[in-house]
């Protein structure tokens, strides 16, 4: 029989002394109190430079699991594309070069994807105006498929981040939310949706794309659920034309990226009969350009391959021929897979990777509990089962309860973690295991 030692990581669960609108502060939580009570604790850093990101820069899930799988601080994607810009090697990429020349040779198109928002989350502005001013350097049309935020920052902040890339003289082609566009849980729909307006302008017209934001808001419809609207109609996707996904995290980029680039590979996230990709409309003939690595099934050039890390977690655990469970619901089952061993798809011997599915909801405010005691029952399962050295789990809610601003909804969602946490630390200490529990970043305080 093994004893287990797990790293229960609480994702969004940060401090704050400050009580207003704080849902760790205002829930009930007798059992993490007296871990804190009992127990020899301390507090980190999850946001800046603590964590490879610019000073001032708030932390993330992706940040902060890529940080804990590799034990040190890891320089973000954020970090080295703006270093590449200040530089000046961002405009001498290969791949955004060999991109235009494809388009060129092709008498087509540049089209740059991307979130709309300067959360640093995601993409950044600053990113897509860089990409740009190759337009004018390079002589090549170019149009902008926005993806509008809401969830990383104000939900109705997105009409000002378009203004200031239309100021720039930016050409936007469609307009969708992040809740369509970048759907990580297998809802095709939704991207479909998206892909539909980019490829055969299907959706209602607003030549003013900010006319659309502003129509969806009068409609009580926030930046993160706009329904995709198309802007220029010139600005449809067709064979010969050359695609810069913007976005330098890879797990909402994941899917219409694979779309775009792979549409056979599209069945591969579908299950359950869940609704799958009508890919008729995706012109053959491509050029594809992500600004990171986001998946194998992602095919095309990548502008900022992958660096290396070595002796991460896994590796180590590996290498010491022990045994390692990695256990997560849907929304954050890459993180602690993918972004945990350093951003790669890898798998290691005696590991085993258990996803529980989140439930299938609108948004979570819905359902605050999330998955989160199907979890919890898999991860008491598997510490009686004497069977893993190690566990790294997750419990999704304080930061994905925490995105949709509900703040009753939130204090259930951190209530609901506190009540599971109890049960898998109290299963650790009847099979003599041993509990490091922390979370990744901040939200719900």
């Amino acid at each position: 029989m093994k004893k287990t030692v797990a790293l229960i990581i609480l994702d969004g669960y940060g401090l704050s002394d400050d009580i207003t609108g704080n849902a760790v502060k205002q829930a009930k939580t007798p059992f993490l109190d007296t871990l804190f009570t009992t127990y020899p604790h301390n507090t980190l850093k999850t946001s800046g430079e603590a964590v490879g990101l610019p000073e001032g820069q708030m932390g993330n899930s992706e940040v902060g699991h890529l940080n804990l799988g590799a034990g040190r601080i890891v320089y973000q994607s954020l970090t080295r594309i703006n270093k590449s810009i200040r530089d000046g090697d961002f405009y001498t990429n290969q791949a955004f070069l060999d991109a235009i020349a494809y388009a060129k040779n092709n008498q087509g198109r540049v089209h740059v994807f991307g979130l709309v928002s300067d959360g640093g989350v995601h993409a950044y502005p600053t990113h897509i105006k860089a990409l740009f001013s190759f337009k004018d350097t390079h002589d090549v049309p170019m149009y902008l498929h926005a993806f509008m935020d809401g969830r990383d920052t104000p939900p109705h902040g997105g009409k000002d981040y378009l203004r200031d890339l239309i100021d720039q003289g930016i050409q936007v082609a469609t307009v969708s939310g992040r809740y369509y566009a970048m759907d990580r849980d297998n809802n095709w729909s939704r991207i479909q949706a998206s892909i539909d307006a980019m490829t055969i302008a299907k959706g209602t017209v607003y030549h003013d794309p900010l006319e659309g934001i502003q129509a969806s808001y009068e409609q009580g419809i926030t930046d993160e659920f706009i329904v995709p609207f198309v802007s220029n109609i010139e600005g449809q996707i067709k064979e010969g034309d050359a695609i810069i996904f913007a976005n330098f995290r890879p797990d909402r980029a994941i899917r219409i990226a694979t779309a775009f680039s792979n549409p056979s590979a599209a069945s591969h996230y579908v299950s359950q009969g869940k609704p799958t990709l009508d890919a008729s409309h995706i012109p053959n003939h491509l050029f594809f350009v992500s600004m990171m690595h986001y998946a194998d099934t992602v095919k095309g050039s990548i502008a900022f391959p992958l660096q290396s890390l070595e002796d991460i977690y896994g590796e180590v655990i590996e290498r010491h021929g022990m045994t390692q469970l990695r256990l997560a619901e849907t929304e954050k089952y890459p993180h602690v897979t993918f972004f945990f061993d350093g951003g790669k798809e890898q798998s290691f011997s005696g590991s085993t990777r258990v996803l529980i599915q989140s439930p299938k909801v609108a948004t979570y405010d819905l359902k605050p509990e999330m998955s989160a005691y199907e979890v919890k029952d898999k991860a008491v399962e598997a510490i009686a089962s004497g069977t893993f050295n190690t566990m790294i789990l997750n419990f999704a809610n304080p930061d994905m309860v925490g995105h949709t601003g509900s703040l009753e909804a939130t204090i259930k969602a951190v209530e609901a973690v506190d009540a599971c946490t109890k049960a898998v630390v109290e299963a650790l200490q009847k099979h003599q295991g041993i509990a490091i529990v922390l979370a990744d970043h901040g939200n719900a305080e």
